[in-house]
């Protein structure tokens, strides 16, 4: 298959990328190349190069940044997912779609299966959502997939930011009110590979296995890398972000798992690997 994966320069694009070129034929591309909020050329872009398949990883991500550039978010998040789920219905393209736990409002303390309202609490998860909703009213055959909590090689992340924290100051205080997945990047590729392959399509919720507060997270880092670091517990009050967390967004990947076979490794076991 011929997959253009855009955003691709992004954490999620660098740690699948590897696993879909040993197969298929990858197109990598990201703003400078293809501007999504521009109709015109992606359709233009679809119309040249003919893919079978388009990875939208492509998204306004800075959360707080969001409750300030409402309507760059509302572009990018909201309308854009739209656009291009339109024009590869038009062009016989399979679209897969990025989105996020943060279209729950986390008041939840069961995982989150894919069928669950949605509610969300933050200009970031009202334009995911958005997102979702505008995709699969153009295109119901489009594939969206809901990750959490994402780390990986290649880009900055929660835990190359705690790490240089406690570089430079020796300890950490990390939010122990909001309980999640860690999820490293690398292990989306498997699931959305298969589900690509297989035709798949709606809504599949993929995570690595069991839960933690992102204080049991930074405890865990620091932990298997054998480094005596102080970490204190505060609460997301304390932290004073702009925009509101779901306090619990852990998911259900049983879907995944009966329509794929694909059981998801734990989030400690995958921490490691990333680690080592």
């Amino acid at each position: 298959m011929k997959i253009i994966i855009l955003g691709g320069k992004g954490l999620v694009g660098k740690n699948i990328s590897p696993h879909f070129s040993t197969c298929h034929e990858i197109i990598t591309v990201d703003i400078e190349e293809w501007d999504i909020t521009n109709i015109e050329k992606s359709e233009e872009f679809i119309r040249q190069y003919t893919p079978d398949a388009i990875i939208n990883l492509a998204a306004v991500t800075n959360v707080d940044g969001c409750e300030d550039n409402v309507e760059l978010a509302r572009k990018v998040n909201g309308e854009a997912p739209g656009f291009i789920a339109e024009i590869c219905e038009k062009y016989h393209a399979k679209l897969i779609h990025l989105s996020t736990d943060y279209i729950f409002n986390g008041k939840k303390n069961t995982p989150y299966i894919e069928e669950d309202a949605p509610d969300p609490q933050s200009v970031y998860g009202i334009t995911k959502l958005t997102g979702e909703r505008n995709i699969m009213r153009k295109n119901p055959s489009s594939l969206i997939i809901r990750a959490e909590w994402v780390y990986g090689d290649g880009g900055e992340n929660f835990i190359t930011k705690i790490k240089k924290i406690a570089d430079e100051k020796g300890m950490v205080e990390v939010v122990n009110d909001q309980r999640g997945a860690p999820t490293y990047a690398k292990d989306l590729a498997l699931p959305l590979k298969t589900l690509i392959e297989n035709g798949n399509s709606g809504i599949y919720h993929i995570a690595n296995s069991g839960s933690c507060t992102w204080f049991e997270f930074a405890k865990e880092i620091f932990s298997q890398l054998q480094t005596e670091i102080e970490v204190k517990p505060i609460t997301s009050t304390q932290l004073n972000r702009k925009a509101k967390r779901p306090s619990y967004s852990v998911y259900d990947c049983s879907k995944l798992q009966k329509d794929t076979g694909i059981v998801m490794r734990s989030w400690q076991t995958a921490l490691k690997e990333y680690l080592g």
